[in-house]
């Protein structure tokens, strides 16, 4: 697979395994950053004892054999300890114990240079890849994905709907007014297959089902436009197997293809546009449909989301940049993306009578960061308490603040006086800042504790693990058309997995796609004499500045806040191992 040989393959299965055990011996989670130093560092040993002396095996065995029983036995029963099933404890102590038989055989290889079985391996067998028609790779593995969540959709029939769905449903049947706090463009996708389906079956509960399938094959069909991009890249098919193993098998993809959010088809746009934007990096000049399609993703991004509008703007001088041999195309096509986003959400919505959300919704950092230094109780001068005092009732503040969700706040400015900050924007932006020079110790607090999930994966909290349909007046409740203790139990399993086995629960931590996307930016911006490799920029720029506002605005930190960026992952990866490869090699990129 891209040249990766099986020893190497072992040696990361065998590390991964030495990583599994320690993290279960130490008692970290799956998250913690120290799981990839464990996994780097025993791969590392791998690498360096791989030609080693063969002598000295069978002692190293039975001496690594006899301490991971005896550390295993003395200190494995607190270790999984917090597993609440008998099985899952029973399969985390067999697990430490071989986990620690390889930890400590390998350290004993290092030490003693004893080589391993497979260090006089010959080379694997290099096969030229065999030519796949694009359009049968990508139904194929759009298939497989929309096959791979069906079950899910089965079991959580119509869909999973939250209290963002119901307000969206709210609107669709009339009860409330138009708004485009949720994007008043998904909501109108949602009533149309809802209505489509109400015409044809005449039961709501039916009606819903007809958006999400819709939304399946939507994502279904993004991913395989994924895998296909990624296969370009890479040169191989088989290099792009890894994507769409992580589409059709990772759990949370699942659950969310069948969640009715707005997140899920801003991820599959943000999946059409990075495709967009690499396939224009592989062309010496771009096409006027190259630009179009462009111009069309762009206005769906920055519709889907309102982070995915900033997103954008931020990524427009890199793109003309980048693309500066077609400066005249590529500057009419953002331009006129620009154009149309404003007059829709500007002189359209208006006349439509759809409200936009209210300013105190883009201030959930700077009003959690000042509620952070009231909590605290520190002193204010008697002008910052008026100022604070004529926005808010603080009699309850204390036990309304959460550290991790801003959402309390807001309300309790929506419950005062919002208005006072909307006329007087300057003074309170100057009350911010004295407050934050003042005490930036708070600030910082309270922007980890807020944003801090973006960017430091050891933060728990709940990916994927969400059921049914949130109780409603309107008659819509799941109804199961698969059941049973073996569906709850095996969906259940699937997705404690997450937060069980190291490394792979990496991928259930959005900052870690956070640092991956930092990864290809050094990458690009190290290699920038390289023109090929500049012409990837806009595609990381886009991410990272969707990151960005996460950073600054984001009310909590959610996964599918993020799930554009981890969606786009596969493509990520594939662009820093051709660097990387190009790199190492010397060569320059096709």
């Amino acid at each position: 697979m891209c040249g990766v040989e099986i020893k190497d393959l072992k040696n990361a299965l065998v590390s991964f395994f030495c990583t599994w055990g320690l993290q279960l011996l130490c008692g970290i989670t799956v998250r913690n950053p120290m799981t990839l130093v464990f996994f780097a560092a025993f791969f590392y040993i791998g690498r360096k004892v791989q030609n080693g002396k063969r002598k000295g095996k069978e002692v190293a065995t039975i001496v690594s054999l006899i301490l991971a029983v005896t550390v295993s036995f003395t200190f494995g029963k607190n270790a999984v300890a917090g597993f609440d099933s008998s099985l899952f404890r029973l399969l985390g102590t067999g697990i430490m114990l071989i986990g620690l038989f390889f930890s400590y055989f390998r350290i004993l290889q290092l030490i003693f240079g004893i080589g391993v079985a497979f260090g006089n391996e010959t080379e694997t067998k290099n096969y030229s890849a065999a030519y796949h028609d694009d359009r049968i790779v990508f139904v194929i593995s759009a298939i497989i994905c929309f096959l791979f969540w069906m079950p899910y959709f089965l079991y959580e029939f119509p869909g999973i709907m939250t209290a963002d769905s119901i307000v969206q449903y709210e609107q669709i049947i009339g009860v409330n007014s138009w708004s485009n706090h949720h994007p008043v463009v998904h909501t109108l996708v949602i009533g149309f297959f809802y209505r489509l389906g109400l015409g044809i079956t005449g039961d709501a509960n039916k009606a819903i089902s007809f958006y999400t399938l819709a939304q399946m094959i939507f994502l279904a069909m993004c991913c395989g436009r994924v895998v296909i991009c990624v296969k370009g890249i890479l040169g191989n098919l088989r290099g792009a197997l890894p994507a769409l193993l992580f589409f059709a098998l990772v759990p949370f993809n699942a659950v969310f293809a069948v969640t009715i959010w707005k997140d899920v088809p801003f991820a599959g746009i943000m999946m059409l546009m990075g495709c967009r934007l690499i396939t224009m990096a592989k062309k010496d000049r771009v096409s006027g449909v190259d630009v179009a399609v462009l111009a069309a993703e762009a206005v769906m991004v920055s519709l889907f989301r309102s982070n995915g509008w900033y997103g954008f703007l931020i990524s427009v001088p890199f793109i003309i940049y980048v693309f500066r041999k077609d400066v005249v195309k590529i500057i009419a096509a953002l331009l006129a993306s620009i154009i149309i986003v404003i007059i829709i959400k500007g002189p359209v919505m208006n006349g439509a009578g759809v409200t936009q959300p209210d300013f105190t919704e883009s201030l959930s950092l700077p009003l959690q960061q000042i509620a952070r230094v009231l909590v605290n109780d520190r002193t204010l001068s008697r002008e910052e308490k008026e100022l604070v005092d004529k926005v808010i009732d603080t009699t309850y503040i204390h036990e309304l603040y959460a550290p991790d969700f801003a959402d309390n706040i807001k309300e309790l400015v929506r419950a005062g006086h919002p208005e006072v900050i909307e006329e007087n924007k300057a003074v309170y932006l100057g009350l911010w800042i004295r407050l934050g020079l003042r005490y930036p110790a708070d600030y910082i607090r309270a922007w980890f504790d807020l944003e801090g999930g973006y960017v430091y994966s050891d933060i728990p909290y709940e990916v994927g693990n969400i059921d049914g349909i949130m109780p409603n007046g309107y008659g819509l409740v799941q109804t199961p058309l698969i059941g049973g203790k073996a569906v709850v139990k095996g969906k259940e399993i699937l997705i404690k997995l997450g937060s069980f086995v190291p490394l792979y629960g990496m991928l259930w931590c959005a900052g870690a796609y956070t640092w991956l996307v930092v990864y290809l930016l050094i990458l690009i911006l190290r290699k920038n004499k390289e023109e090929k490799i500049k012409k990837y920029l806009p595609f990381a720029i886009l991410q990272a500045a969707v990151i960005f506002t996460l950073l600054i605005a984001a009310p909590m930190v959610d996964f599918r806040y993020e799930y554009g960026i981890v969606m786009l992952m596969p493509l990520t990866v594939a662009i820093c191992v051709i660097i990387n490869k190009a790199e190492k090699e010397n060569l320059k990129l096709d």
